[in-house]
C-alpha cells in the first residue's frame, strides 16, 4: 500500500515542545493543548504565534524526538513492503529543517510533500494515497471523505467524534494493527 504519513504529532513529537517553548515564550503554565489552533490556547493573535513559529522555527522543528514507536512503526511499514509518502503541512521552505531532522533521528524519508497550510487532499489524490496517518482531526476528516482510511493518533486537540473512515489509534503499535488488518499478508 501506499501510505500517507503526517509528521507533527505523528512522527515528530513536537506539541510537547512547543507547549514548552510557548509556556516560556507567553509566561504561562498551561499543561496542555486541547485546541489544535494554539493561539486560542493562549489567547493571542494567529499573526503573534506565527511570528513565534518564524522567529523560532529552527529549534522547535528541530529539538522534537520522534513519536514514541513511530520509527520502528515506519520500519515496519517498509518491511512489509508498504511505501511511506509525508505529506505535512509545513512550508517548502522548511524542507532543509525537515529533511535534517529525519536524517539525525536515522527515520527513512524518502518522499515528503509540503502543503503549506494547504489541503493534503490533493497530494492524497496524486499520490495514490491508500491510507493515511494523521493528528489533526479536520485533515482526517477531509481525507476519510475521499475514501481513504485514516488512523488519528490520539491528542488532546483531537477528542471530537470520529465520522466514518477514521480509527482512533492510541499507539504506534495500533496503527500498524489497522494497516496490516486493511492489506492482510498473504501467507
Amino acid at each position: 500500500m501506499r501510505i500517507g504519513v503526517d509528521i507533527d504529532g505523528v512522527i515528530s513529537d513536537s506539541y510537547p515542545i512547543w507547549l514548552q517553548e510557548l509556556n516560556r515564550h507567553y509566561g504561562k503554565n498551561i499543561p496542555f493543548i486541547d485546541d489544535y489552533n494554539m493561539h486560542v490556547a493562549f489567547d493571542v493573535t494567529t499573526e503573534d504565534m506565527n511570528d513565534f513559529f518564524e522567529t523560532n522555527i529552527e529549534r522547535l522543528l528541530m529539538m522534537p524526538e520522534p513519536v514514541p514507536g513511530a520509527k520502528e512503526g515506519i520500519e515496519t511499514l517498509l518491511q512489509e513492503g508498504h511505501e511511506v509518502i509525508y505529506i505535512t503541512a509545513r512550508t517548502p521552505e522548511q524542507k532543509d529543517l525537515t529533511v535534517r531532522w529525519f536524517a539525525l533521528r536515522e527515520i527513512h524519508h524518502k518522499h515528503v510533500l509540503f502543503t503549506g497550510f494547504g489541503s493534503k487532499v490533493d497530494f492524497v489524490k496524486e499520490w495514490g494515497i491508500e491510507a493515511f496517518i494523521e493528528d489533526y482531526q479536520v485533515n482526517a476528516k477531509l481525507i476519510a471523505e475521499c475514501g481513504v482510511p485514516v488512523f488519528l493518533l490520539n491528542a488532546s486537540y483531537n477528542q471530537e467524534e470520529l465520522p466514518p473512515g477514521i480509527t482512533r489509534c492510541h499507539s504506534w503499535e495500533e496503527i500498524i494493527t489497522g494497516i496490516q488488518e486493511l492489506c492482510p499478508k498473504n501467507l
